[in-house]
């Protein structure tokens, strides 16, 4: 069963552990994987889940519904894509990491839509946290993506590239499955 915000969340930093939490209710604490060094200033203040957090949640979550894994993976994606989108520190991009990829009328990606990443070491699915006319703000939902010999990005950690770098995943597994049909 999904767990539903409501008015007695809030955000609290924990300088102990170095990352921001959620506190969701008496002895219930969400640890997010979103560290100091990565949070705005501002995120080191508690402050209430609001409305406008509440509506990412729900639309992180409307485009997981397609999927197999269990609600509380899925809450825990949610969770720290909200904390991602609310309290991460702008990035620069890191489009150098993969290829463009060709597309022709590529249409832009929403907010909570997952995508793939392909370096030349490894890919990973990702959720749309951010996103501008030229840029996406990713968050891995799976752990180790290969970026070169020296840097992997670990689960839950964000990273800004080109639009042109990104794979949609439903595009990807469309082609897959008429690849299939045919095949």
């Amino acid at each position: 069963m999904l767990i539903q915000p409501n008015k007695h969340w809030h955000w609290i930093f924990d300088n102990n552990k170095g990352v921001m939490t959620l506190e969701l209710g008496k002895d219930m604490l969400f640890v997010s994987k979103l560290c100091k060094k990565r949070c705005v200033q501002h995120a080191q203040e508690d402050s209430p889940f609001t409305a406008e957090h509440t509506q990412l949640y729900y639309q992180f979550l409307e485009h997981l519904e397609a999927f197999s894994w269990s609600d509380p993976i899925k809450v825990q994606i949610c969770l720290n894509a909200v904390a991602s989108a609310q309290f991460l520190k702008p990035l620069m991009p890191q489009s150098w990491f993969f290829k463009s990829i060709a597309q022709a009328q590529q249409s832009q990606l929403e907010l909570g839509e997952l995508a793939v990443l392909q370096s030349e070491h490894s890919q990973a699915r990702c959720v749309v946290v951010e996103r501008s006319e030229q840029t996406y703000t990713l968050m891995t939902i799976e752990d180790g993506l290969v970026l070169d010999e020296r840097k992997a990005l670990a689960q839950f950690e964000a990273i800004k590239v080109m639009q042109d770098r990104v794979i949609p995943l439903k595009q990807l597994l469309q082609n897959q499955y008429r690849l299939a049909q045919t095949g």
